[in-house]
């Protein structure tokens, strides 16, 4: 089965509360948590810190921070920084804590 941006994160990430959705969350656990990512490519951003939740089967999930760099010249280019590597998904608050920590460390560099 092929699914193209079907916002299945809102149903495996608890967005829809069990209480009152106890028909959708049983259908989460029982199909929806079984599904294998074959290529993943989701935007992360808080505070001023940028990048992707990413993966592409078989590999790892990875988070990817974009760190902006200014050459002498004042060109202004985007750097992408893995800085973390996992063979299970992170959450998405997960995977902003180690994003914004992971920028707050290469700031102050």
């Amino acid at each position: 089965m092929v699914i193209i941006n079907g916002a299945l994160d809102k149903l495996r990430g608890g967005y829809y509360p069990a209480v009152f959705f106890p028909k959708l969350a049983a259908s989460v656990d029982r199909f929806f948590k079984k599904f294998e990512s074959v290529f993943y490519l989701k935007p992360l951003c808080d505070k001023g810190a940028y990048g992707w939740l990413y993966r592409v089967y078989p590999e790892p999930w990875q988070i990817i921070l974009q760190f902006p760099n200014t050459d002498d010249k004042d060109k202004m280019s985007v750097e992408n920084v893995v800085v973390s590597v996992s063979e299970t998904r992170p959450d998405y608050n997960e995977a902003i804590a180690i994003l914004v920590k992971a920028d707050a460390e290469l700031s102050s560099s």
